[in-house]
């Protein structure tokens, strides 16, 4: 080396720096896939002997034994359970198809206007369903058959009439009494509709 050599700082900006590594990490990407094959090849080799000697070094063998034991149990269960609640599912499907059969043909004989098709078709939406039904079924019969249900027609035919006479033509009637009326305690449309208010007027 000549004594009258100099020597400058050489420096690379960050973009030159991140150029040369990436040209340098292509250029010896091929090799170092070769070597790491090599070496991957070197440990299955003796990756099986090594490494039970390996859990027996740190003492944890028996219990990673333990833990495939559980583990597998754990595994078949689900198994199991997952084929079980498929095989149920399957039967829920297959006999709520058949309860819904026989209530769409039982709803249009007896003229229910229920609708029977549902996602989840399962025992509690079907009962809640007929329940619905039947007690609407016995209540039509007790109003049939008890004095209730007598008391009830009643006064339905009585609100009834009374409708159809405010909407009868050319019907009149005399003033009513105020006083009168609130001093008997009598309801202010049944008196005014008292056939000895109500004059129709023939056409």
């Amino acid at each position: 080396m000549k004594k009258d050599e100099t020597y400058k700082q050489v420096v690379f900006s960050d973009k030159k720096i991140k150029t040369y590594e990436k040209t340098i990490k292509e250029s010896t990407a091929e090799k170092k896939r070769q070597l790491n094959r090599a070496l991957d090849n070197m440990v299955d080799k003796v990756f099986n002997k090594k490494y039970q000697l390996f859990l027996k070094d740190i003492k944890i063998k028996k219990d990673l034994q333990e833990l495939k034991k559980v583990s597998d149990e754990l595994t078949n269960f689900k198994r199991s359970y997952d084929n079980k609640l498929e095989a149920l599912k399957d039967a829920v499907k297959s006999k709520a198809k058949k309860v819904e059969t026989i209530c769409e043909r039982q709803g249009k004989i007896n003229g229910w206007d229920v609708y029977w098709g549902h996602y989840d078709n399962d025992f509690d939406e079907f009962n809640g369903k007929l329940e619905k039904i039947c007690r609407d079924e016995l209540m039509k019969q007790f109003r049939k058959s008890t004095k209730e249900g007598q008391e009830l027609d009643k006064l339905d035919d009585y609100a009834r009439n009374l409708l159809l006479t405010l909407s009868y033509p050319n019907l009149m009637a005399r003033a009513v009494d105020l006083n009168e009326a609130l001093g008997n305690g009598s309801n202010m449309l049944n008196y005014a509709l008292n056939p000895n208010t109500l004059k129709q007027i023939e056409n």
